[in-house]
């Protein structure tokens, strides 16, 4: 019975696999060809796709992950792809993994695609421009998640679950940071966290793009609290801090390995 089910996951991933890279136009570039790779690890499996976030092709991964005999079964997602969007926002929106009774007991890895600096479109999480509380609401559904990375700062229901396994966790604030550093700090929820990577808010195009940002008060309050004493690990994408800032913010971890990265790009 359990290699029949088996038997029959595999055949719908591999049918997805094949529908999706037979939507592809023959004079489709190289660079925007929908693909899924699909490996199958034991009795379950990791997905890597690279398309359109808003194309069919999406559209129609989300609707066979979605399904309960499917869901169970993955290890492991990696969403990523050309950098196309709409008003200068490429929005991945998970909402249909959340309409379902779908559950995801077996992922340990999710990993959405963040900016790089060239990117002309800036890429979140959300039906919109919004997060809307969808990564907490899938949190919710991926009671093993042990790596996360996602280029939006969830809301504050991410950190209301209780306790989760995560080790790793790579956030970008996307359009709004929603006071992710404070309720890092004042949750309870990840034990086991030893790698934390943070993109500060950096829209810097809007004039008063400061006001938006995380205050230093906030980091002063992670680096003091026992959520942040179980990392080891701590990189911190484009920083408003200045260097004393920095500085003084390491000293109150000297055994933390602290990586700062700053990038800029504008058009002229």
């Amino acid at each position: 019975m359990a290699e029949g089910r088996m038997s029959s996951v595999a055949d719908q991933l591999e049918s997805l696999r094949l529908q999706i890279g037979g939507r592809n136009g023959p004079d489709t570039p190289t660079a925007f060809l929908n693909r899924l790779t699909v490996t199958a690890i034991g009795q379950r499996f990791d997905l890597d796709f690279y398309g359109d976030a808003f194309g069919d092709c999406f559209i129609l991964l989300l609707d066979v992950l979605s399904r309960p005999d499917i869901a169970p079964h993955i290890r492991s997602i990696i969403l990523r792809g050309p950098d196309e969007g709409a008003n200068g926002t490429r929005n991945w929106d998970l909402e249909p993994l959340l309409a379902t009774d779908a559950m995801f007991g077996g992922m340990e890895s999710l990993a959405i695609q963040q900016n790089r600096p060239e990117d002309h479109n800036r890429t979140i999480v959300g039906q919109d421009y919004e997060e809307d509380g969808v990564l907490g609401r899938l949190l919710a559904k991926t009671a093993s998640l042990r790596e996360l990375t996602v280029p939006s700062a969830p809301a504050a229901n991410f950190f209301q679950l209780g306790p989760r396994p995560l080790r790793f966790l790579s956030v970008d604030s996307g359009f709004d940071t929603q006071s992710f550093i404070r309720n890092l700090a004042h949750s309870s929820a990840f034990a086991d966290l030893k790698s934390l990577e943070f993109g500060e808010y950096n829209e810097t195009h809007i004039d008063d793009f400061r006001a938006n940002c995380t205050p230093l008060d906030d980091y002063y309050l992670l680096f003091r609290s026992a959520a942040f004493a179980t990392v080891k690990r701590f990189v911190w994408r484009n920083p408003v801090c200045s260097t004393d800032e920095i500085v003084k913010l390491k000293n109150l971890r000297p055994d933390l390995q602290m990586l700062v990265i700053r990038s800029s790009a504008e058009y002229v």
